[in-house]
C-alpha cells in the first residue's frame, strides 16, 4: 500500500523500516532536511512541508491538498501535533484516506491533562491530586494544598513549562500575576522523586476500545534530572500498571496507540498516572525490539482488521537515547551515576537498542544530531528544555 507518514522523528524510524520490509511504499513528511527520517534509507519519497510547530495552518493545508490529490491508502500520525491536526480535521481527511487517530472528543480527553486527571480522580484511578485554576477559585485551591506543588500546562510536552512552588503565598502571587489567564494550566500535588521511579505504558486498543497490548517501560534516567525526556528505558513486568492503563484508556473510549506516563509514589508504593500522550512514544523502537510490531497494528486498525491480543513481550530490553543520556551523565550526581541500573556504561549487548542509531540505517544518527544542533542553537530553546520557562 501507499502510506503517508506525517512525522520524521525518532518514533518514525522503526515504523518506516517495518513498513518497508512488509512491502509498503512510504512517503515521509519532513519538517526539515536535518532530521532522522530524512536521512533514513527506507522512505520511497520524502516531502518537505511547513513546520507544524510554527505553522499548523500551513501544514494542515499541505496535508489536505496531498490526500485529496494522491489519496494514499493510509495516513499515519505518530507525533503530538500531527495527531492533533488529524483529530481536528478528521471528517475531511477521512474522505480521502484511512487514519488511526480517534475522534476529536476522545482525543482531547487524553490530550488535556485537566480532563485526564479529572477522569482519574472521579474513577478512583491513582493519580496526583490535581486542580484546575480556571474552574476552581485559586484562594480555595491554596487552602487545600500541601506544599510543594507543581504548576504546568494542561497541554504541554514533557517538563516544558513546569514550575514548583513551596508556599501558598508564592503560588497565589504567581497565579494573580497572570491576570486571569489560567486556561491552559493545572495545579498538581508534588510527588517526590527520591526512591521513586517513572514508568510508561505503551498501549494499543482496537476499534472497540479494548486494550490488546500494553508494554510497560521503566525509565531509570531522564533529562532534565527533575523530569523530562527519558534517556534510558527498560521493558519490565508490572501487571498493576497494565490494569490501571486498561481502566483509564478503556474508560475514555480510546482507540489506537497511547502512551500513559506514571510516577511511583515512594510514600505509598503506588504508580500514579501523570498524563496520557495521545500517540506512540518517541522511543517506541524498544517495543519493536521487545517483539511488538506497532506498525502492523496501525495498518490493521486502519483497515478494520482484528487486532491480536499480546500479553507477553521480551523483558529486559534496554533502549537508549545516547545524546540525551550523555547530558544526564554530565548533570547527574556521583551517587546517581553509581546506582543507576542498567549501568550507564553498558553500551553493547543483544538486548540493547539505540533510538536514533542503527547499523541497518546508518545515517539516521547524523540526521538526529544535526537536527538537535539546529534546534538548540535557537534562542531560548535550551532554557525551555530545562523547564525554566512557561509558555
Amino acid at each position: 500500500m501507499n502510506i503517508l507518514l506525517l512525522d520524521h522523528g525518532r518514533q518514525s524510524l522503526p515504523f518506516i523500516q517495518s513498513l518497508y520490509k512488509a512491502g509498503h511504499k512510504v512517503t515521509l513528511v519532513c519538517l526539515s532536511r536535518l532530521s532522522e527520517g530524512y536521512f533514513s534509507v527506507y522512505p520511497a519519497k520524502r516531502l518537505i512541508w511547513p513546520n507544524y510547530n510554527t505553522d499548523k495552518e500551513g501544514f494542515k493545508n499541505a496535508l489536505i491538498h496531498y490526500v485529496k490529490t494522491w489519496k494514499p491508502e493510509i495516513t499515519l500520525a505518530l507525533g503530538d501535533v500531527s495527531s492533533e491536526i488529524i483529530a481536528n480535521n478528521r471528517e475531511e481527511i477521512l474522505k480521502y484516506t484511512k487514519i488511526t487517530v480517534p475522534p476529536e472528543s476522545v482525543y482531547y480527553m487524553a490530550k488535556d491533562k485537566n480532563k485526564t486527571m479529572a477522569f482519574c480522580m472521579d474513577q478512583k484511578i491513582p493519580c496526583p491530586k490535581t486542580y484546575n485554576p480556571e474552574v476552581d477559585h485559586i484562594d480555595s485551591i491554596a487552602k487545600c494544598l500541601s506544599f510543594p506543588v507543581v504548576v504546568k500546562p494542561a497541554r504541554g510536552l514533557g517538563a516544558i513549562g513546569l514550575r514548583r512552588f513551596y508556599s501558598a503565598e508564592e503560588l497565589l502571587c504567581y497565579l494573580r500575576s497572570l491576570n486571569g489567564q489560567l486556561k491552559n494550566l493545572l495545579i498538581q500535588e508534588f510527588i517526590p522523586h527520591k526512591n521513586g521511579m517513572q514508568y510508561q505504558a505503551e498501549a494499543f486498543l482496537d476499534s472497540n476500545s479494548k486494550v490488546k497490548i500494553c508494554l510497560v517501560i521503566e525509565k531509570p534516567r531522564f533529562f532534565p534530572l527533575t523530569g523530562g525526556t527519558s534517556t534510558a528505558n527498560v521493558t519490565v513486568y508490572r501487571p498493576d500498571i497494565v490494569e490501571t492503563t486498561r481502566q483509564l484508556l478503556e474508560g475514555i473510549k480510546w482507540v489506537g496507540a497511547a502512551d500513559v506516563d506514571y510516577i511511583l509514589d515512594p510514600r505509598d508504593g503506588i504508580p500514579k498516572v501523570i498524563e496520557i500522550n495521545p500517540r506512540v512514544t518517541a522511543g517506541i523502537k524498544i517495543g519493536f525490539a521487545a517483539g511488538i510490531n506497532y506498525a502492523d497494528l496501525h495498518i490493521r486498525l486502519a483497515n478494520g482488521a482484528p487486532i491480536p491480543e499480546m500479553k507477553d513481550y521480551k523483558l529486559g530490553v534496554y533502549s537508549r537515547n545516547i545524546i540525551m543520556d550523555l547530558l544526564w551523565y554530565f548533570k547527574a550526581s556521583r551517587e546517581m551515576r553509581q546506582t543507576t541500573s542498567p549501568s550507564f556504561f553498558k553500551f553493547f549487548g543483544p538486548d540493547i537498542v539505540y533510538q536514533t542509531f542503527s547499523l541497518k540505517d546508518p545515517l539516521t544518527g547524523i540526521g538526529f544530531t544535526l537536527g538537535m544542533l539546529k534546534k538548540f542553537s535557537q534562542p531560548g530553546k535550551w532554557k525551555e528544555k530545562m523547564g525554566k520557562s512557561l509558555n
